[in-house]
């Protein structure tokens, strides 16, 4: 075959293969769902007729659903579900296995035996079997107890299940590019938010015209100035709380933040447990950390100071973390090529670029710590806290109006310093 038959062949097999994709031969959903490509003029794509009205019958039908226009009905049934949470959370571990290495091992055979998926695949079965041991004697082996999880259903109901199914949809056509089924599901889910029983335009007016309302405000007024003795010791030991857990946060934070970021941990593995440590003692509030602690050590700030520090360490790990993946890549590729080890790399690539979000962050949550340090004195730490609350049950509102305003000012005169650290630094 010439040079000039070869280039007409090529030519008709890259022609074939245009017409095929413009034709939609290699989409794996129908041409009804597809929407057009988007453009430079256009960067969320053309309106497609048939992908948006689709979206917007089903906003509609979910809407009559969520506002019970269509009644659907309630079905009662008694349906109880009940496993043992050990069982369950060792099978789901193995199958994330199977997930991670079963496409691994069909695309990249060789690169299932590479020393990162072999220490993976170790990790994994040792949690597994962890996990199992609660619920089967493996021997010298013992894990925790998780116990057996259950629940009824009592009753469905079928606008909650229609409407839940529908939103499902609604979603799949966003991640199609559908516009409507994006502003159908921030609409739906602001509509569920603002469903509180109670809320509604009227409860402006009752705030307004409350007489109780008024009443409570008039013995706030005027303070009770012979009290802000009583303030000072406890809003310093309010605000040294605050300094105890912003330190605990930062010294915790920082090496987790390092191991909790995908271009800084030293395993896949790891980045998964330190992040599922991280997100499981952010879920849980400072204030019942704090109560935790008291079993530990007994009343006191102390308790407040570690419970307000953990939770402080779960949270700076998640912005450090972040801040960490952000950086720029060049320094870190160019220290590789010098020769520089993993420290290295970190303290002269990633530390000079991530420095002034980690002192922002820190501020921030020096603040912060200082507010949520006065409820979490609640729980009979001391602080200006312990003082509000007592204040509080005893009825002593100009006594708490004095504890108010030494609030609003201590906050406002620390925000004045931060802001002058931060601009120092940024």
């Amino acid at each position: 075959m010439s040079i000039e038959e070869s280039k007409k062949t090529a030519d008709e097999d890259l022609r074939v293969v245009n017409s095929g994709i413009e034709g939609g031969h290699t989409r794996t959903t129908p041409r009804w769902f597809s929407k057009p490509a988007p453009d430079l003029a256009k960067p969320f794509g053309s309106f497609h007729w048939p992908l948006e009205m689709t979206a917007l019958l089903i906003a509609v039908i979910a809407s009559l659903l969520f506002a019970c226009v269509i009644d659907a009905g309630t079905l009662t049934i008694n349906l109880a579900f009940a496993f043992n949470v050990n069982l369950a959370v060792a099978l789901i571990i193995i199958v994330s296995g199977l997930i991670m290495v079963v496409p691994k091992a069909i695309r990249k055979p060789k690169e299932v035996f590479s020393p990162n998926s072999t220490i993976s695949i170790v990790v994994l079965l040792l949690v597994a079997l962890y996990f199992l041991s609660g619920a089967i004697n493996l021997g010298p082996l013992k894990g925790i107890d998780l116990g057996t999880f259950a629940y009824t259903i009592s009753a469905l109901d079928f606008n909650l299940l229609g409407c839940a199914l529908l939103v499902g949809v609604l979603l799949w056509l966003a991640f199609r590019k559908s516009m409507l089924s994006m502003l159908a599901l921030v609409v739906l889910f602001l509509w569920w938010g603002f469903s509180i029983q109670g809320l509604n335009f009227g409860i402006f007016s009752e705030i307004l015209s409350s007489q109780a309302g008024a009443s409570l405000l008039r013995t706030m007024v005027p303070p009770s100035w012979n009290y802000f003795n009583s303030v000072i010791q406890p809003m310093l030991l309010t605000i040294q709380t605050a300094i105890v857990a912003t330190v605990l946060g930062i010294i915790g934070a920082l090496p987790l933040s390092v191991l909790a970021a995908r271009n800084t941990t030293p395993h896949p593995v790891i980045y998964t447990i330190v992040r599922f440590f991280v997100n499981t003692i952010r879920a849980i509030p400072a204030l019942v950390l704090a109560l935790i602690f008291i079993t530990f050590v007994g009343l006191g700030p102390v308790p407040g100071a570690l419970g307000l520090g953990l939770h402080t360490i779960s949270s700076l790990t998640k912005l450090f973390a972040e801040s960490i993946e952000s950086v720029k890549p060049q320094p870190m590729e160019a220290l590789s090529a010098a020769g520089a080890n993993g420290i290295k790399r970190f303290r002269w690539g990633v530390f000079p670029q991530v420095f002034p979000l980690l002192v922002s962050s820190s501020i921030y949550y020096w603040e912060s710590n200082t507010r949520d340090s006065t409820v979490v004195a609640f729980v009979g730490g001391g602080g200006i806290g312990f003082l509000l609350n007592q204040n509080l049950s005893l009825l002593n509102y100009s006594n708490v109006s004095v504890i108010l305003v030494t609030l609003v000012v201590t906050v406002a005169a620390l925000d004045r310093i931060s802001d002058f650290i931060r601009a120092q630094v940024l």
